[in-house]
């Protein structure tokens, strides 16, 4: 069981808790009632037996992922989840977490030429269902580039 705690030491543990304990329970007459029970007790040892001896705790930073542009959309569906409980919205969720870090492949037909351009995780996925829709208008492919690049250059990456 390891070695009992010194006479010393124990005695020094029982001023330190009954500092602690007066403290708690009348902190304006703790030190007064402490040099009473103690004959040599001054105001510094009164304040090493208060003081804090764990090092703070760390604490969490806030999560990295709301920077990615399906991060809202999750929340979004996880509320739509816990309100009506219906499991679509957590298979969808789950499904868009999944691809969370993952970039954008927008894939469009034009005059039986298909493209796939790739865009940045970081936009938010409203702008991409944007892009997705006036796509499909486009009948050319040159306009249909344009478009692409235009996006490109205007895009707002949070």
């Amino acid at each position: 069981m390891g070695n009992p705690f010194s006479t010393v030491r124990l005695y020094n543990i029982r001023r330190l808790r009954k500092a602690r304990r007066l403290f708690k329970q009348q902190p304006l007459f703790a030190y007064y009632l402490m040099c009473e029970t103690y004959t040599d007790y001054c105001y510094t040892d009164f304040l090493a037996d208060l003081r804090y001896r764990k090092p703070p705790k760390k604490r969490k930073g806030k999560s990295v992922l709301y920077r990615y542009g399906r991060y809202s959309r999750i929340v979004k569906l996880m509320e739509h989840y816990n309100q009506t409980k219906d499991l679509d919205f957590a298979i969808a969720a789950k499904r868009l977490r999944d691809m969370l870090t993952k970039p954008y492949r927008v894939w469009y037909k034009c005059e039986e030429v298909s493209v796939e351009v790739c865009f940045s995780p970081l936009i938010p996925l409203v702008q991409i269902e944007n892009l997705v829709l006036r796509l499909k208008t486009v009948h050319t492919e040159q306009e249909a580039q344009e478009l692409v690049s235009e996006f490109s250059s205007t895009v707002y990456i949070p």
